[in-house]
């Protein structure tokens, strides 16, 4: 009897050391240089998405044919670019990845920028996948199978697939030997770092990420939130301010209730006596919190995307070397006799951005923001443009109108103030409704220190809503929700990551046709 229970409890762990091996093994190849690591939950979003089912061994992957058309169609809109993550789940079935397995993705700052590594449990699958995406033939190359494809290097060896982005083209023979050296396991695992496994390993999550400082930028470069984010990304400004790191849970709702939801929670880690921490307690922690409605509705309500944050102009002109800067602002041409101090100083409360993109490389934009002083402000803007010969035209709203006879093209400047805001919007339109009418933007605003709305388009068609706010130093919280409440929250959300906008395409995309 004694015998019979050894080796069943012999069986027992190496039933479950089995089950873990594949993720160790994954865990095992992030290199501790990496700049962030996110664990995907793959058994989890699929099953929540609908695409996985079945039961004991039996694994069924069927892709829904709205997500399939969506990844089509985006493919269409690529010429010399790879929809990468959309071709891996348009081949799911077919791909030969362990999908009862968690995916990591990590940042670099190496060879590849960007590297996903999946478990197989069918590596010719894998390498029939890799060939038809790829297309062409994978080969032994640095001692493991390895094809290039524009901007994106595949690699497979001892069931794992790696998919990585270069930095910068590179020649096939560098690209694979740095793969190998992914591979061999040249370095010890991030993961071995306390901080980091405990940010990836929190459990009951589909997607657990930790993002040093410097990956920030990365992860929004490589996603389809760069176009909202502009070549001023508030990612590389928080990059240089003390942030140490961030990290971030997500969970998809699944509770089929009409309240569907893709649950956002983010941390950060912030060094001591850091510059982000002298300006959130002296601008954002110390402004006016009351309603923003006011603000909201003076910018137009149809933009894609809004930005606000609470500012304390009198605390910005208490941070170290501010009020030398403004008062330097005065020897410049464009801004002298400005009251540039006053302006700023007025400000107390929300302060909300807008765009709308119109274009390859126009938008619409409009700023509003909460003023002690709003006529001075629209005073000192109207004297500076009369002093340069641009008077402006009065419209029926009272709004001071710059349009095409200054060189504006179809867009007019237009701003004025309402009771406590300030506002100017560059449009090429006449709006008819304010921000206000957005209430998911509106409860998030009031509720926290900054916030971020991004209206999510799929072929110009609205699909959801990506809103996330700020609620104190290093506490963030936000939320993605579709427009239509009986769609699978998964398959929208896999929907948006899968698409690729053939306007928010760089024209600078690296690819190898140009090495």
């Amino acid at each position: 009897m004694t015998r019979i229970n050894f080796l069943l409890t012999l069986l027992a762990v190496l039933f479950l050391a089995s089950c873990s091996s594949a993720d160790e093994k994954l865990r095992a190849l992030i290199p501790d240089d990496a700049v962030g690591v996110v664990r995907i939950n793959l058994p989890s979003v699929l099953n929540k998405a609908g695409i996985k089912s079945g039961e004991d061994n039996e694994i069924v992957v069927n892709i829904p044919a709205d997500l399939k058309q969506t990844i089509d169609a985006a493919n269409e809109n690529l010429v010399d670019d790879v929809n990468i993550f959309g071709d891996v789940i348009s081949n799911l079935p077919e791909s030969g990845i362990d999908v009862k397995n968690n995916c990591y993705v990590f940042l670099s700052p190496g060879t590849y920028r960007t590297v996903a590594l999946f478990h197989l449990d069918d590596e010719d699958k894998a390498l029939e996948m890799v060939n038809k995406i790829a297309g062409g033939k994978m080969k032994e190359m640095s001692e493991i199978m390895f094809v290039s494809h524009l901007d994106y290097g595949y690699a497979i060896d001892d069931d794992v697939l790696l998919i990585g982005r270069y930095t910068i083209p590179v020649p096939d023979d560098k690209a694979s030997a740095a793969a190998k050296k992914i591979f061999d396991k040249s370095s010890p695992s991030l993961l071995e770092k306390d901080e980091v496994a405990k940010a990836i390993d929190v459990k009951d999550c589909d997607v657990t990420a930790y993002i040093d400082a410097k990956g920030l930028p990365l992860i929004f470069d490589d996603s389809n939130l760069k176009p909202l984010m502009g070549e001023l990304s508030p990612m590389n400004l928080l990059a240089g301010s003390g942030i140490k790191a961030m990290t971030a849970t997500v969970n998809f709702n699944d509770s089929k209730k009409g309240d569907e939801k893709v649950e956002i929670v983010t941390d950060f880690i912030c060094a001591n006596n850091s510059i982000y921490g002298l300006i959130y307690d002296n601008i954002i922690a110390a402004a006016d919190g009351g309603d923003c409605a006011e603000v909201l509705s003076a910018v137009p309500g149809d933009f894609d995307t809004y930005f606000a944050v609470k500012v304390n102009g009198a605390g910005i002109l208490k941070l170290p070397g501010s009020s030398m800067l403004f008062d330097n602002l005065n020897t410049f041409p464009l801004t002298s006799g400005v009251n540039c101090k006053g302006i700023i100083s007025s400000i107390n409360g929300s302060l909300v951005f807008g765009m709308q993109q119109v274009g390859e490389h126009d938008y619409n934009l409009g700023i509003s923001g909460q003023s002690s002083s709003p006529q001075m402000i629209v005073d000192e803007i109207v004297n500076i443009a009369n002093q340069r010969g641009q008077a402006p035209d009065k419209n029926a709203n009272g709004e001071y109108v710059y349009d095409d006879k200054y060189g504006y093209g179809d867009k007019a400047i237009a701003m004025s103030n309402r009771g406590g805001v300030v506002y100017i919007r560059y449009v090429n339109y006449v709006p008819t409704g304010g921000a206000d009418n957005l209430p998911a933007l509106a409860g998030v605003l009031n509720s926290s220190k900054m916030a971020l709305y991004h209206q999510v388009k799929i072929n110009d068609t609205p699909e959801g809503c990506l809103c996330w706010g700020l609620h104190n130093k290093t506490h963030g919280e936000g939320f993605y929700y579709t427009f239509d409440e009986n769609e699978n929250i998964v398959l929208s959300a896999l929907k948006f990551l899968c698409w690729r906008d053939p306007s928010n395409i760089d024209d600078d995309e690296i690819g190898l046709a140009d090495y």
